[in-house]
């Protein structure tokens, strides 16, 4: 029998992790999508999270597609069904396939530049902004709040 990882026909299949035990046992997830425009902006999610203790970062399907975020950060139907406390969308549009895996937040926050924003439509909390003005803005008034 002829080795099948050398045949051309063969291909290999591997099953998707379905959720991260990061993304399973986080109270807070600070999730992003194609609204961040670049991956450098993945750093400002990063210092995000890191605001918030046991915070995880996950994301939309996009975003892992591109390579930007690990599958098993993945956030959706294709990916984890999360239910953490609080729930931070940033540049999430709030496709069916992503609300579906997040629906069951106690809390969502959602940062969009588009008020039309569908994920506005399950947010609590609706911030019409750019992430790069707020989240550095957030950002400088924790520390503040930290200093006080």
């Amino acid at each position: 029998m002829a080795d099948r990882a050398q045949s051309e026909n063969y291909i290999e299949i591997r099953q998707v992790q379905k959720e991260s035990s990061a993304l399973a046992e986080a109270s807070i997830i600070v999730a992003a999508g194609r609204g961040i425009k670049e991956e450098e902006n993945l750093e400002l999610i990063q210092q995000l999270a890191s605001v918030f203790n046991g915070a995880a970062v996950g994301g939309s399907r996009p975003l892992c597609d591109l390579h930007w975020l690990e599958y098993k950060q993945q956030i959706g139907i294709t990916g984890a069904t999360v239910t953490p406390d609080l729930y931070l969308a940033c540049g999430i549009s709030g496709a069916a396939q992503h609300i579906s895996g997040m629906r069951n937040a106690g809390f969502i926050v959602s940062v969009n530049i588009d008020p039309k924003a569908a994920i506005f439509n399950h947010s609590d909390v609706c911030i019409v902004e750019d992430l790069n003005t707020f989240i550095p803005t957030f950002m400088e008034t924790v520390q503040k709040m930290k200093q006080a």
